[in-house]
């Protein structure tokens, strides 16, 4: 009997130390008081730089040594995320600007670049700050593992542009081959967030060579994007020509930073409840009107087949995917996906209007 109770409570003994086994090793510990935050390592602390406009196209690079964490166990962690912030010296990073966000350990852009971020933060152009760069580092989702760098200070001189862009819409001009090459008078990309990311629609006419190149300014004096190779960007302003493959239009996607580009084919059209057939299926493509970088059609719209109300919008590459219907009430702005347009004034014949030419588009229309 008493064999028995012993091997009993061995039995239960090994089961107690292997289930505990069990619980640590599916428990690993995340040592936040061990963890190394990230250093930056260029440019180096007290740097004194002087952005000049000759140097437009000349790269500004920030790099840092990854930030480290102990894991108990072995376990593996994500890639921590790097946010590079800026702020005025001596301000403890009071109002700072996020430049960056990256899972890398580098920030490049090009001194153009550069100095409008230090304009629209504040610093006049031809004038002289301190300013301060940190590196916040962490896991994604685990707000307690963040580490904070020290901070290196920089004393920059920025430059004046031309025609810097306004805070409230930075842009890129297109000129090409299709409007005479004339930055003046070119159609625009637009970046809402001014993070360097530009989008824009733009229209070439059949005929010519359907060659561009971005430009900073509306003229050949400051930095301009031109090919460097299959989907990327070179600002020497020697660089080739820039190209889309047919007339008719498209969205330019130009990103400043990573140096990169491309288009997507988008031909709008109207369509609506008295408009051809009048049952939704099939829509009537916009012509382009050259001298007012408009999408236009005159029609005749009908009264609709199931005595419905009159209603349109606007779709692209006839299909639902990308479609505009009514933006904010009051105004004659466009949403994606937005409801449908009333026409309060009955069957005739009208004129649609598509203004695809700034960051929201606009649309109008009227009965002739």
């Amino acid at each position: 009997m008493k064999k028995i109770n012993l091997i009993t409570t061995l039995i239960i003994g090994l089961v107690i130390i292997l289930g505990s086994c069990k619980k640590e090793e599916t428990n690993p510990k995340l040592n936040v008081n061990l963890s190394v935050a990230a250093a930056i390592t260029n440019p180096v602390n007290g740097t004194v730089d002087t952005l000049l406009l000759a140097d437009s196209a000349k790269l500004f690079t920030v790099s840092w040594s990854a930030a480290t964490y102990s894991v108990s166990d072995g376990a593996t962690l994500p890639v921590p995320t790097y946010s590079l912030q800026m702020a005025f010296a001596d301000s403890n990073f009071a109002n700072m600007k996020e430049l960056y966000n990256t899972q890398g350990l580098s920030f490049e852009t090009i001194v153009y670049e550069l100095n409008n971020s230090l304009i629209l933060f504040g610093i006049p152009g031809d004038s002289t700050a301190s300013i301060e760069l940190r590196i916040v580092s962490g896991i994604s989702g685990a707000s307690y593992t963040n580490d904070t760098s020290d901070a290196i200070k920089l004393t920059v001189t920025t430059f004046k542009s031309a025609e810097p862009p306004p805070p409230d819409d930075p842009r890129l001009w297109v000129p090409g081959d299709y409007q005479g090459w004339s930055p003046p008078d070119a159609p625009n990309v637009w970046s809402p967030l001014n993070d360097g990311i530009y989008t824009g629609y733009v229209f070439y006419p059949e005929g010519g060579t359907y060659e561009f190149k971005f430009t900073s300014a509306p003229d050949w004096e400051h930095t301009n994007f031109g090919f460097g190779g299959e989907g990327m960007l070179d600002t020497d302003p020697g660089a080739g020509n820039l190209s889309v493959p047919d007339f008719g239009g498209y969205v330019l996607t130009c990103d400043t930073n990573a140096l990169t580009w491309s288009f997507k084919v988008q031909n709008w059209g109207v369509i609506g409840s008295g408009i051809l057939d009048g049952d939704w299926s099939e829509d009537v493509d916009l012509e382009y009107d050259v001298a007012n970088n408009l999408l236009t059609i005159t029609i005749d719209v009908i009264e609709p087949p199931d005595a419905s109300e009159l209603r349109f919008k606007f779709r692209a590459n006839d299909s639902w995917d990308v479609n505009l219907g009514q933006g904010a009430e009051g105004t004659n702005e466009l949403s994606p996906g937005g409801p449908d347009i009333p026409m309060p004034d009955g069957p005739g014949n009208y004129t649609f209007i598509l203004d695809m030419s700034q960051p929201m588009p606009t649309y109008e229309f009227y009965k002739n």
